[in-house]
């Protein structure tokens, strides 16, 4: 992810975390989000989150929204963050953004619009 190699303890913790369930079906109450699909734009000079993004791949077969992922989503909303789901094409031209309180507000963007979109967000 980005320009550094995964953490091989953020890896490691989530082997283990997954291997509970293996070790006792009482495991598999626990829930951990995986932090690094979720990105934060977040603005240094308001000293504010300006939104979370969860991005998924267009084709994927990740459609709708895990107890966990809600349960995230809808914490960073009550903390003033707008939450987006991004689906992105495969060569990374297309940008369909939902918005998560307002499931009927999609934007479909290539690439520019969205970087500029991402923009507008900071002005807001």
């Amino acid at each position: 992810m980005g320009k550094y190699p995964n953490s091989e303890i953020h890896n490691k913790y989530s082997d283990w975390h997954w291997g509970l369930v293996k070790q006792d079906p009482k495991y598999k109450r626990l829930y951990v989000a995986d932090i690094d699909r979720l990105w934060i734009e977040y603005n240094f000079n308001k000293k504010a989150v300006v939104a979370i993004f969860d991005i998924k791949w267009e084709n994927s077969q990740d459609v709708g929204y895990t107890a966990t992922e809600k349960g995230i989503y809808d914490w960073c909303c009550e903390q003033g963050a707008p939450v987006y789901i991004v689906y992105i094409s495969d060569n990374f031209k297309t940008f369909t953004v939902h918005e998560y309180t307002n499931p009927l507000n999609i934007r479909v963007m290539t690439d520019g619009a969205y970087a500029d979109w991402l923009l507008t967000l900071r002005l807001g």
